[in-house]
C-alpha cells in the first residue's frame, strides 16, 4: 500500500509538471505568433511602400517624353551591360553574411500550419555591417518602415533593387550609385549580437 501511494504521489507529481509545461508552451506558442504577426505586419509594410514607390516612378516617367538612362561603372561593363544580362553574377549586398531567409513561400520552423512569404531574401552579417549596390544606379527611393527601420531603392533601367532593415543611410534620393557602394548600416538584432539584412529584387514593365 505504501509502495502504491509512492506511486501515486509521483504519477500525481509527474502529471502537475505536464500540465506546467503544457501551460509554458502554449504561452511560448502565443508569444511566437504575435512576434510572427508583427515580422509580417513589417513585411506587408515594406511591399506597400515598395509598389508605391514604383507607381509613383512609372506615373512620373509617363509625364516626360524623354529618359535619361546611367552609365556603368568599368567593373558593370566587364560583367555585362545591362542588370538583367547579370543574373546570377551580381555580388551580395553585404561583404560577409550567408541567407538565413529565403525567398518564396516557407512552413513556420516551429508553429504548425503556418506559412511565412519572403518578397526577397535576409542575410545574416556582423553587427554594424553595411549594406552595398549590388550594381550600378540611381537612388530612385528612400523612405522609412515604421518598425522596421529604413529603406533604399535604387533604379537599374526596369530593374529595382531594394536595400531594407537599415539603422542609417548614406545615400539620398537622386544620386548615382556604383556596383559595390555603400547605401547604408544595417539594423542590430533584437539580442544586438547580429545585424540581418534584407534585400530584393523587383522588375517593372
Amino acid at each position: 500500500l505504501k509502495s502504491k501511494d509512492e506511486e501515486k504521489s509521483k504519477y500525481q507529481k509527474d502529471k502537475e509538471t505536464q500540465r506546467g509545461l503544457l501551460v509554458n508552451l502554449k504561452q511560448e506558442e502565443t508569444k511566437l505568433k504575435d512576434d510572427l504577426q508583427d515580422h509580417e505586419e513589417r513585411k506587408r509594410k515594406l511591399s506597400r511602400a515598395i509598389r508605391q514607390a514604383i507607381e509613383r516612378e512609372i506615373a512620373a516617367q509617363s509625364k516626360t517624353t524623354t529618359s535619361k538612362g546611367f552609365g556603368s561603372t568599368p567593373e558593370a561593363k566587364l560583367q555585362g551591360k545591362n542588370f538583367a544580362a547579370n543574373q546570377g553574377r551580381l555580388p551580395w549586398p553585404v561583404l560577409k553574411g550567408e541567407i538565413t531567409g529565403k525567398f518564396g513561400k516557407h512552413a513556420h520552423a516551429v508553429i504548425r500550419g503556418v506559412y511565412t512569404q519572403n518578397n526577397g531574401v535576409d542575410i545574416s552579417t556582423a553587427k554594424g555591417a553595411t549594406m552595398r549596390c549590388v550594381f550600378a544606379g540611381k537612388v530612385s527611393s528612400v523612405f522609412v518602415i515604421p518598425g522596421a527601420g529604413k529603406a533604399v531603392m535604387v533604379s537599374h533601367g526596369n530593374y529595382r533593387t531594394v536595400y531594407a532593415n537599415l539603422k542609417e543611410i548614406y545615400v539620398s534620393k537622386g544620386d548615382q550609385l556604383s556596383a559595390k557602394q555603400e547605401v547604408g548600416v544595417i539594423l542590430p538584432s533584437e539580442k544586438g549580437s547580429i545585424s540581418e539584412a534584407h534585400f530584393e529584387i523587383w522588375k517593372i514593365s
